[in-house]
């Protein structure tokens, strides 16, 4: 399936969510490269290498093309478990969205 994380994060309003250090949206995309880069482990419990890989490789997909990023079903799946452990429920909805809708 391919996805579109190429977007920003809004707000239960729809408005763009806004960092504040840099004055402009945040994008999605961005986001999760940077919080699968610094993961060491989901729920308190180390990851094991093969899982750390593997969301190397998805993070390269996501730097290398956030607007049509190729997933499995499995990277889906595991996308979705580090979003929910990373994420408030308002953007972790997003990103299930997103790896769902196929948006």
């Amino acid at each position: 399936m391919k996805v579109n994380f190429n977007q920003p994060f809004v707000d239960c309003f729809g408005n763009e969510v806004i960092n504040e250090k840099t004055g402009k949206g945040t994008n999605i995309a961005e986001s999760l490269c940077l919080v699968i880069f610094n993961l060491n482990g989901v729920g308190g419990v180390p990851l094991p290498p093969n899982k750390k890989y593997a969301l190397h490789k998805i993070c390269q997909k996501i730097a290398c093309s956030p607007g049509e990023v190729e997933l499995t079903t499995e990277d889906g799946t595991l996308l979705k478990e580090i979003a929910a452990e990373a994420y408030s429920c308002g953007a972790y909805g997003q990103v299930a969205d997103i790896i769902e809708n196929n948006v």
